[in-house]
């Protein structure tokens, strides 16, 4: 009998990790069989694209950065390379909403001394950094890191930004060295952020990289011509009847060196020779209970952040001048109820009907879990008076579409990286089994994809080790 790997979640970790391990095991001559769980009626996790009336809405996260080879990759694995599109080269251009205006976000020195985005004395303070004495430090909040760094008010406006941004998150509760490993390592191998990022500079220029694009040197920011939906339900598809949807977990139980047992909510008992809970961790909490109430508290105890996604679309013609570029983040403090604003028709092509104009605006996160709970039309509400504020749009949205997450965005909280080793540590009790997605080592659709093999040799691993061991006790 072939062994059996079950996967519980069916998001980019899950449907990734799958694939992963299918595409491995046929190439060795197959002989594993490969489940995929998932609860809800349809796959792709938090990753939803739609066309509504006209307008390509995403539920989710916008795109990937393309520096990160490991998914641009996957994209042509699954035989879609000629549908990625990258970002327009304006939406380079981003803003900060700060003391009433629209601040520009420098892109160079020269642009920062001029820019008001940050008070002259904050800007010297900025220049300083190289000058700064690294820290040893373990585990520090990303503002305390900034404040460190860079001074107390870039940390308040452009740090908190950004953290709201990406993590929809409290600057002053977030990991550094969970949710940015890469700022950390620059200050410790380079001793200055502004150094790490002269020398990374010069040895790109060295290789013959001069790309960089919309989202800075980082990458450019890529999706599909119809969404992320496209990856996710490109590996749906290749799962074919190994992917079960509308199929909840409701506890699993290990069974020793004999493996792991996984009891579906509808169903019988499945016998598997390894697990992966790549479901999120208030998710998969529930799921071990029984099994190991330690664990059980650990995975309970990675936060995640409520958010609500608000997509309004406007006769462009209608709405008159407009800044151009990505959009516009706010930092706390500023008398906004909204995170920020993406200007998604500027981003990407194709994303809204000829003259028209999507935007797609988050509310709540760490800061704010109540403005997420808005109902409807307190929310329209709020997004429209913002809005109106901010770039003077007085007409009223002839589309709106609203997307809620309760537990949107994971919170990687002091604490997260020995939390983490403690998760790791209490999974090896339990051969077989293992945990993926982005509750844990990253949330960006690349940290998840990058994942995905390392996680599935683990898996293979496993089940030729442990199907050889029992071979020979026979």
């Amino acid at each position: 009998m072939a062994p059996t790997v079950v996967v519980v979640g069916a998001g980019i970790s899950g449907l990734g990790v799958a694939w992963e391990i299918l595409e491995r095991a046929q190439r060795a001559g197959g002989g594993v069989e490969v489940l995929c769980l998932e609860a809800a009626p349809r796959a792709g996790g938090n990753i939803r694209s739609e066309r509504v009336d006209g307008f390509l809405c995403e539920a989710g996260p916008t795109g990937f950065l393309d520096s990160a080879p490991a998914t641009v990759t996957l994209a042509r694995r699954l035989g879609l390379s000629e549908r990625m599109v990258q970002a327009h080269p304006r939406a380079a251009i981003r803003w900060i909403w700060r003391k009433g205006a629209l601040r520009r976000v420098p892109l160079d020195a020269a642009s920062f001394l001029r820019s008001g985005i940050l008070s002259p004395r904050a800007k010297l303070r900025v220049l300083a950094e190289p000058f700064v004495r690294r820290s040893r430090i373990e585990d520090e909040s990303v503002h305390d890191f900034a404040a460190r760094r860079i001074g107390s008010e870039a940390a308040a406006v452009l740090v908190d930004a950004m953290v709201s941004g990406v993590f929809a998150g409290d600057a002053r509760c977030l990991s550094l060295a969970a949710t940015f490993p890469k700022m950390r390592a620059m200050e410790q191998e380079h001793g200055s952020l502004f150094r790490a990022m002269l020398r990374s500079r010069k040895k790109a220029r060295t290789a013959g990289d001069t790309t960089g694009g919309p989202a800075g040197p980082g990458g450019v920011l890529t999706s599909f011509r119809d969404g992320l939906a496209e990856m996710t339900d490109a590996l749906a598809a290749a799962l074919g009847p190994r992917l079960r949807l509308g199929y909840p977990v409701q506890q699993v139980s290990s069974m020793g060196f004999r493996g792991i047992r996984v009891l579906p909510t509808h169903g019988p008992p499945i016998d598997c020779d390894a697990l992966v809970l790549a479901c999120p961790a208030w998710h998969a909490a529930p799921l071990v209970r029984a099994l190991d109430a330690q664990l059980h508290g650990l995975l309970e105890a990675i936060p995640s952040a409520a958010l609500a996604v608000v997509h309004t679309g406007f006769k462009t013609l209608a709405l008159g001048e407009q800044p151009t570029g990505f959009g516009f983040l706010v930092p706390r403090g500023q008398g906004l109820r909204i995170l920020g604003s993406l200007w998604m028709t500027q981003i990407f092509e194709g994303r809204g009907n000829d003259g028209s104009t999507l935007f797609t605006t988050m509310v709540g996160g760490a800061h704010d879990p109540a403005g997420a709970e808005l109902p409807d039309d307190k929310l329209l509400s709020a997004v429209h008076a913002d809005l109106q504020r901010v770039m003077g749009i007085t007409v009223r949205p002839y589309f709106t579409r609203i997307v809620r997450w309760p537990r949107g965005i994971p919170q990687y909280t002091l604490g997260h990286p020995e939390r983490l080793r403690t998760i790791e540590e209490r999974i090896a009790r339990y051969p077989g089994m293992f945990v993926s997605g982005s509750s844990y080592r990253g949330i960006s659709i690349n940290a998840c994809v990058e994942e995905a093999p390392r996680i599935a040799e683990a898996v293979l691993d496993h089940v030729t080790a442990s199907r050889r061991d029992s071979a020979e006790i026979r």
